[in-house]
């Protein structure tokens, strides 16, 4: 335990010299960045869920007591894969348009 006591102030530090790199005059912070990757993520897979499906049905293969519109090959990991590299690139996006300052000219100044 004493061990991973040690470690503690290093981690602290590097984390807040990272956090200057996120966290900006409002900027895209570490919770913010990972809520908007997480709800593009799962908007990308629920889109990538139908895509190259073939029902048990249509293949000619239906497993016994299972529904015949079940998928014969869901490929998953493959949609997870492409779902991540799809988000990745829309959250990098996100993040050149946010920090530099685009949208701040279309925002609302603040209120006094």
């Amino acid at each position: 335990m004493t061990r991973w006591l040690s470690y503690l102030p290093v981690g602290l530090a590097s984390i807040l010299w990272l956090k200057g790199f996120f966290v900006r005059d409002g900027g895209v912070g570490i919770v913010n960045g990972a809520v908007v990757f997480l709800i593009v993520w799962w908007l990308f897979f629920f889109m990538m869920l139908p895509v190259g499906v073939r029902s048990q049905e249509e293949a000619g293969d239906v497993v016994a007591g299972s529904e015949p519109g079940a998928p014969q090959a869901p490929n998953l990991t493959q949609k997870m894969w492409w779902t991540t590299i799809a988000a990745s690139i829309v959250w990098i996006i996100y993040f050149v348009v946010t920090e530099s300052g685009v949208m701040a000219q279309f925002m609302p100044g603040r209120l006094s």
